[in-house]
């Protein structure tokens, strides 16, 4: 394997959906971890300042609240988790969330039982709030996957009902599948416990305190709030002990080690400094400054990020490695001498080092110890910036998000670009996304008429809104998706719209042929195009893809292997709109249609002698090419008889009838049927 196809893989390991997910979940819980860590700077400030004592009661509110904030901890991580990491996979969040907190709060032993009491357990609990939603996430989708197709009991209820009634299947064997293997998983976990379990009667407190320092930034690398997490599994008291000289070993690491808190963030963000700027790293960095000040580290772990981040993982725990050696080093030979003082950990450098020291020279130590970090962290910052652009990748997560959630990340992105014009171009965006998610989507459908038969020989769905209003009102937004490249989302839908539809007339006995309409790059997309062919192979000869004469110049291989997939699976393909484009005959020889949909315009301009006479010549070298036209548009009887006398086949336009619901399909084949019967 090359170098290059490893730095590939590398890339495409960093920016799986599993990991994006993750990363997204732990951003969204930054608010919880910086109220609290504001709410315990607050309180140390206050005793600090004799505002409050121990004694008050606004004391015991806030630390039972901060109790609290720790006890809950793996119970927000999982629900976020489970959010996440179901919406991004295709699924419902709100039932991945659900779904995560009572898998992990049974089967991840957090509520256990006790007789007839329940009793929470973060102790052992804590390091399953990432495993468990994972897991749970994952297989849900599997079984949902695996599940038969249920569709067509549901077709008469409404979509989002649809969707929570299919899920109930997989939810629950899913919840049931951890009973199998979570015997397995509490094994693996009992073993990795026992093995770095300290051996507090024969380790040195140096020893002990250094084993704690790589076990805690362990558990902080996946997700697992490591000091609390360690101090809940594991007996820390000897921390208050003396590590060198009288100095207590928790006062050596809080001072002399974890300077900026986990991972010796003020090096690392010193490091940021120098790189260019508006990079998403020097960002980052500036924003935590006033929480890593005082040792608050959430900011940098999950918003960089360093945590399941591989490219950060060498600094994040050698930074730290190296400050407990030269730090150890310097005191033990009496460069540095401390005393046993007890100084808080939210205390800020360079200030505990004056403290403990009583001088400058622990200052001086702490400088030198700020250096190394950043000569450390700046050759990986400068790799992560330029090779992994961990906003670009969460944003492709958006096509997986319901359009609440794309419009959120839109405003996200237009906060942060601080421009105008793309301010102002994100606003008609926003209106567009807006209007859609308060309104409700819909199909209508407009019968196309065989000229040679006098039957109705298929129909078109075409895409109205219903707003909140009530009013019913054509895709206006189409335009604006289509320039902001957002038009997947209509895409999807209107595909999962069409098979259910196609589903309620097959309960209605009936099976009219339907076309619809896509964007473009579709036909590029290979995975698109094998959901088309998945999601119809029940319903052969019934679907119609209508495609405009661009999607041809996108990458022309791939759009005639796409067409041949899509007959192969029983349905054709239509040439949508011709005569607007600029290649419309040249590409007609190359492409395996036999459709071709004359545009409305062309028509329109027939009302002249000029646009007459293009129109018929038109249509005479089409049918040169044994094509079968449909001609578009047609309003009026003038229209009608003039199409009828150039031997075009298929009509479609208001002269007939305009588009109509789905429910009045049935009646109106028998009103045709009993016209031209009489």
């Amino acid at each position: 394997m090359t170098f290059i196809s490893i730095k590939h893989s590398f890339k495409a390991a960093l920016h799986s959906r599993l990991l994006l997910s993750l990363r997204e979940a732990f951003i969204a819980l930054i608010p919880y971890f910086v109220s609290s860590a504001l709410a315990i700077l607050l309180l140390n400030s206050a005793i600090k300042l004799n505002v409050v004592t121990p004694s008050d009661d606004l004391y015991k509110v806030v630390l039972d609240g901060a109790f609290l904030v720790l006890v809950l901890f793996p119970v927000i991580v999982a629900i976020s988790i489970g959010f996440c990491i179901s919406k991004n996979y295709g699924q419902s969040g709100i039932v991945g969330a659900m779904l995560a907190l009572l898998c992990f709060s049974l089967h991840g032993q957090y509520i256990l039982f006790h007789g007839d009491v329940f009793q929470l357990n973060p102790t052992g609990s804590t390091p399953y709030a990432v495993i468990v939603p994972c897991l749970s996430s994952l297989i849900l989708k599997f079984f949902v996957k695996a599940q038969p197709n249920f569709d067509k009991y549901f077709h008469h209820v409404s979509n989002f009902l649809g969707e929570k009634l299919l899920i109930i299947l997989p939810f629950t064997l899913t919840f049931f599948s951890f009973y199998f293997f979570m015997p397995f998983l509490n094994g693996i976990g009992n073993s990795l416990a026992a093995l770095i379990t300290p051996d507090i009667s024969t380790t040195s407190i140096a020893a002990l305190t250094f084993q704690r320092m790589v076990i805690t930034h362990g558990f902080w690398f996946f997700g697992i709030h490591g000091d609390n997490t360690f101090s809940m599994m594991f007996d820390a008291d000897y921390l208050l002990q003396p590590i060198i000289q009288n100095l207590p070993a928790k006062t050596f690491y809080d001072t002399f080690v974890l300077i900026g808190g986990t991972g010796c963030f003020t090096g690392l963000i010193i490091a940021a400094m120098f790189l260019k700027t508006g990079s998403h790293e020097k960002n980052i960095a500036k924003l935590s400054i006033p929480l890593t000040a005082f040792n608050f580290c959430e900011i940098i772990l999950f918003a960089l990020p360093i945590f399941l981040n591989p490219i950060m993982l060498v600094p994040f725990i050698l930074a730290p490695m190296i400050n407990f050696f030269i730090s150890y080093f310097f005191i033990a030979e009496g460069y540095v001498v401390v005393s046993n003082v007890t100084v808080s950990w939210i205390t800020p450098t360079l200030i505990n080092g004056y403290l403990v020291s009583d001088g400058f020279s622990g200052v001086a130590l702490q400088l030198l110890l700020l250096l190394l970090n950043a000569l450390l962290y700046f050759p990986f910052l400068r790799w992560h910036s330029q090779q992994v652009n961990f906003d670009k990748a969460i944003s492709k997560l958006s096509d997986q998000l319901n359009i609440s959630e794309q419009l959120r990340n839109k405003g996200e992105a237009g906060f942060i670009a601080h421009q105008h014009d793309i301010d102002e171009s994100n606003k008609a965006l926003k209106k567009a996304l807006t209007d859609i998610s308060e309104g409700q989507l819909k199909l209508f459908y407009q019968p196309q008429v065989c000229q040679l038969t006098n039957s109705i020989c298929g129909f078109e769905a075409l895409l109205r809104l219903k707003q909140k209003s009530g009013k019913l009102v054509g895709p206006y937004f189409l335009d604006t998706l289509v320039k902001y490249d957002e038009t997947e989302i209509i895409d999807n839908w209107v595909i999962e719209q069409a098979k259910r539809d196609l589903e309620y007339f097959k309960h209605k006995n009936i099976k009219p042929i339907i076309s619809i309409n896509v964007d473009p790059k579709v036909m590029s997309n290979d995975e698109v195009i094998a959901h088309i062919c998945e999601c119809f192979k029940g319903f052969p000869n019934q679907l119609k893809i209508e495609i405009v004469e661009s999607s041809y110049l996108l990458d022309k291989n791939k759009v005639l292997n796409n067409i041949e997939k899509l007959k192969a699976s029983n349905i054709q393909t239509v040439i949508d709109d011709f005569g607007t484009g600029y290649s419309s005959l040249s590409m007609l020889s190359d492409l395996p249609l036999d459709f071709i949909k004359l545009d409305k315009s062309l028509l329109d301009r027939a009302e002249n002698e000029k646009g007459k006479v293009f129109y018929q010549h038109i249509v005479e070298l089409l049918h040169k090419m044994d094509k079968t036209l449909v001609a578009e548009g047609v309003e009026n009887d003038m229209q009608l008889k003039f199409i009828n006398q150039l031997g075009i086949a298929v009509v479609q336009g208001w002269v007939y009838q305009k588009a109509i619901p789905k429910h009045e399909i049935a009646d109106y084949l028998n009103k045709f049927r009993n016209k031209i019967g009489s």
